[in-house]
């Protein structure tokens, strides 16, 4: 009977087979091209631009870990695995695929598809067959584990593959259980320009000395490093010279002196971005120079200074004095630092080719009694403007001091002193409101437009590149995101409708182009 049984429903499951597509009434004839395959007449630049689209993440080459680094929406690892997939069609796609797959590697953790939970399941399924043997079991936070080590076996084996590679990003729990590993890693990579470090290689940590002890003997072209508490012997080790090509340097919390502060960065040739935060015994003097003493402070394209109280307006003026450095200068961002409001028109006059500026503040007395006395901020090439004005928590009002700030950045713009910013962040929903109001009138008792004549003595362009622009977009957002969310720009009349319609002599209209971000307090 069970043999009968079988053959019954091996004929039940014929007879319920779908019929093939082909075969269907309805289905559409297969064709099948003969012709010569045009694929291989591509150029090889229109083969790598495919490529870049098939998997995206190829095209970084940023210095960010890789929690931070992402590109596009879709699954990186799926991406990955069509790119190997070209790989294997030719030899001419292979050197292509081949050189993307190397230059820029990836690990990731986790499928951000549907795949993801189907793997899940196969584990499953795996982990009750073998529940005799728990070794034969892979947990999925050991995979991104396992390809570090298949990584790592395959640039050992393979030094023209190792050779490649300038960039590796690995997850966040990976780089810290697996340190070992990474290290083995990064000792076949010469070319090495940036990799996913643990946190303790920052701070001195003694299970990440075999790592170091690597990437100082191995990786001669790493471009990007940082500092914190606990490192400053790691720190020192930079004036001997073993990396040299570091561009992006950033120190937080150290406990050193200026003066060897100073030998340090003279001893990086290619330094162009220096971050320094958390340092309260950093001071003015540091950017003084000392002839025949210590090496001058470098020229920097990025300076970012976070919880410096110390630095001061007068210190950074005193480095932008010199050509070299003023030319070069094009982003600097201020947060908590000794650079109030009232001196940033000295710094932004000063730094000739500045393109973006960010003042982040905390303020607790406003600008009522100074502010129609300070010059407006001004440049002739300042783009992007962050502008981040808070009230300190222990105000107890209806005004807030910060308000006054950001009618102090209203009649600067009023004045037309910023006519190439296009880009503007601030921390008041109001703000976009200010700039439809027409410009407030001089104080009693001072002289119409005395302070601007100043201002139009310095820079007696401003008008004409600002004259240019026809109208005002405003396009205030509501979130922070890395794409910003804006709704359609409305047209903002330069005066208010009855009120001032003749504006007073000395205060120009606004009419720019510029493009407002407001966020209020979390």
């Amino acid at each position: 009977m069970g043999l009968l049984k079988h053959f019954r429903s091996r004929s039940r499951l014929n007879n319920q087979q779908p019929q093939s597509p082909s075969r269907s009434p309805y289905a559409s004839p297969i064709h099948s091209y003969r012709g010569r395959d045009q694929t291989q007449r591509l150029p090889d630049n229109i083969l790598e631009s495919i490529f870049e689209y098939t998997c995206p993440h190829t095209l970084d080459h940023t210095y960010e870990p890789s929690e931070r680094s992402q590109i596009g929406d879709g699954c990186m690892l799926c991406d990955l695995r069509d790119l190997a997939s070209c790989a294997q069609v030719c030899r001419k796609w292979y050197a292509i695929a081949q050189r993307q797959l190397y230059t820029s590697i990836r690990i990731d953790a986790v499928h951000y598809c549907w795949l993801e939970e189907e793997l899940a399941e196969r584990r499953k399924k795996a982990a009750g067959k073998h529940f005799r043997s728990k070794s034969n079991v892979v947990e999925p936070g050991e995979v991104p584990n396992i390809r570090l080590s298949l990584l790592c076996r395959t640039v050992r084996e393979n030094e023209r593959l190792a050779d490649q590679v300038l960039l590796l990003k690995v997850p966040y729990m990976t780089r810290e259980t697996a340190k070992g590993e990474l290290a083995r890693t990064v000792s076949a990579l010469p070319n090495l320009q940036y990799v996913d470090l643990p946190d303790g290689f920052f701070n001195g940590d003694p299970s990440c000395l075999a790592l170091r002890h690597e990437l100082q003997a191995r990786c001669p072209e790493i471009r990007k490093m940082s500092y914190q508490p606990g490192s400053e012997e790691a720190l020192e080790l930079l004036a001997q010279r073993h990396w040299q090509s570091i561009e992006q340097l950033e120190l937080s919390g150290l406990h050193i002196e200026p003066a060897t502060l100073r030998i340090v960065l003279a001893s990086l040739p290619t330094l162009h971005e220096l971050t320094l935060s958390d340092l309260p015994w950093l001071d003015d003097t540091i950017f003084q120079p000392f002839p025949g003493q210590l090496p001058d402070f470098p020229p920097l394209q990025v300076l970012k200074l976070e919880n410096t109280p110390n630095v001061t307006a007068h210190g950074l003026t005193d480095h932008l004095e010199l050509p070299q450095n003023r030319e070069v200068l094009s982003s600097l961002s201020l947060t908590n630092t000794g650079v109030t409001v009232q001196d940033l028109h000295l710094v932004l006059w000063s730094a000739s080719q500045l393109i973006h500026l960010a003042i982040n503040e905390t303020v607790s007395k406003s600008l009522t009694l100074t502010g129609s006395q300070l010059p407006p901020l001004t440049s002739i090439c300042l783009k992007t403007l962050n502008f981040e004005i808070t009230s300190s928590e222990d105000i107890i009002g209806l005004q807030k001091p910060a308000e006054s700030y950001y009618a102090y950045l209203a009649n600067s713009l009023h004045s037309n002193a910023l006519p190439a910013l296009k880009t503007l962040y601030v921390r008041d929903t109001d703000f976009p409101e200010l700039l439809t109001l027409p410009p407030m009138p001089p104080p009693f008792g001072a002289s119409p437009g005395s302070d601007r004549n100043t201002l139009n003595s310095k820079s007696s362009n401003l008008s004409s590149l600002s004259n240019s622009m026809a109208s005002t977009h405003l396009a205030p957002h509501q979130s922070p995101s890395p794409i910003p969310r804006t709704r359609p720009a409305m047209n903002v009349p330069s005066t208010a409708s009855g009120i001032n319609p003749t504006p007073s002599p000395g205060l120009g209209t606004f009419n720019q182009t510029l493009e407002v971000f407001s966020k209020g307090l979390d």
